[in-house]
């Protein structure tokens, strides 16, 4: 599955203030599995199914049709981009909230120096 379509399970669980880490626990996975299951790397296994359609807080469907979802707009499209540039995007977005900031940071000493 193509990895824009899986992201929406990073977005859903920030947007209920939860972290990877609970869910891997609630799945009972290491929670390198859970980035496995995002990358494309792993499949959510039907046995893991209803678990995680709780802990994500949508029926078994919703889930499944996240899945199967054959939406091109599930997720912008970084297609254009190079290797390095997707590299950082998914960098960011592992990051903490504090380490967002301090990369944001980063981010604007770098461009001041640029100028």
């Amino acid at each position: 599955m193509d990895l824009r379509k899986r992201l929406w399970i990073s977005q859903r669980i920030k947007e209920l203030g939860k972290k990877k880490k609970d869910l891997a626990k609630v799945l009972g996975l290491p929670h390198t599995r859970v980035s496995d299951i995002i990358s494309g790397n792993r499949s959510l296994k039907i046995t893991e199914i209803e678990n995680f359609a709780d802990y994500m807080h949508m029926t078994i469907n919703e889930v499944l049709d996240r899945f199967n979802s054959r939406e091109i707009n599930v997720m912008p499209n970084y297609d254009g981009l190079v290797t390095d540039e997707k590299a950082v995007i998914m960098l960011y977005r592992g990051l903490s909230e504090p380490g967002k900031q301090r990369f944001q940071q980063l981010a604007k000493d770098v461009e001041t120096d640029e100028a």
